[in-house]
């Protein structure tokens, strides 16, 4: 049996969660509370030293990294491969991954972070905060956290975010104007590595960032809406008063954002 430890709303989680459902495959699931940062608890350091998810465990293996344990999984479950046919394809897919990797997820948090988590951290005390911020490893993601928690959506990283995401989305139109998925002619790596961060926008109502202006990714979101992978990939909420902050926050970064030249 497959066992995954993850976490609902972590988008590298979910690229996991994505591929699992896609090949069909059964496993057992280990949620790991990121919030409280269970995630840096002697035992899950054990699995994954960089106290990040997912961890996967198959066969006795333990298997880190949300791109290598895609991969992974494509691989030793081979029928229904989820990566394109030919050398080109593939590599086209993994410019995708890697963009994904590189560049989409280290943005990620400025929002995700600001949206899911800091309204848990401010109900705290100052020493349960500084008892959570301690545990970090890393001291960059300490100071990060700590901006976020303070100036939430005015900071810097939140505008960054929206940028990046913006950019992918508009990258993202690029292709799929011209066809259904991000390579070849069905579902690949390439759709299952953006598929959480687009859903996660839509959940925090970002919609306007692709609903109006930008068919292809309207279109292709509506196709996974229609397959369980959809479910399975953000099977998580907000509360309404939260989205609708998100919605009023993101007003004036979207106006500078459209701004500039389109995508």
């Amino acid at each position: 049996m497959i066992t995954l430890y993850h976490y609902p709303a972590s988008p590298c989680a979910a690229k996991v969660r994505a591929v699992l459902t896609e090949k069909a495959l059964p496993w057992d699931g280990r949620v790991v509370n990121i919030a409280e940062k269970e995630n840096l608890r002697p035992e899950y350091l054990k699995l994954h030293p960089k106290g990040v998810v997912p961890a996967l465990i198959d066969d006795g293996h333990t298997i880190i990294e949300s791109t290598i344990i895609m991969e992974y999984l494509d691989t030793q479950y081979s029928p229904d491969s989820l990566k394109p046919e030919g050398a080109y394809a593939q590599s086209t897919m993994r410019k995708w991954t890697k963009w994904v990797d590189e560049t989409l997820h280290p943005n990620w948090p400025g929002l995700a972070w600001t949206t899911l988590i800091r309204p848990t951290w401010l109900k705290k005390s100052r020493q349960e905060i500084d008892a959570l911020l301690g545990k970090l490893i890393d001291p960059a993601r300490r100071e990060r956290q700590s901006r976020l928690l303070e100036q939430g959506y005015r900071s810097p990283e939140f505008f960054s975010s929206m940028s990046t995401l913006d950019r992918t989305l508009g990258d993202m139109e690029k292709v799929l104007a011209g066809k259904p998925w991000l390579v070849g002619d069905k579902p690949s790596l390439a759709d299952l590595a953006v598929l959480p961060y687009v859903i996660s926008a839509e959940k925090f109502g970002l919609d306007m960032m692709y609903a109006e202006h930008r068919p292809g990714v309207s279109d292709w979101l509506a196709r996974w809406r229609a397959r369980p992978t959809y479910e399975a990939t953000a099977p998580w909420s907000i509360a309404d008063e939260q989205r609708a902050e998100v919605v009023r926050e993101s007003r004036e970064p979207w106006a500078r954002l459209q701004s500039r030249a389109p995508n």
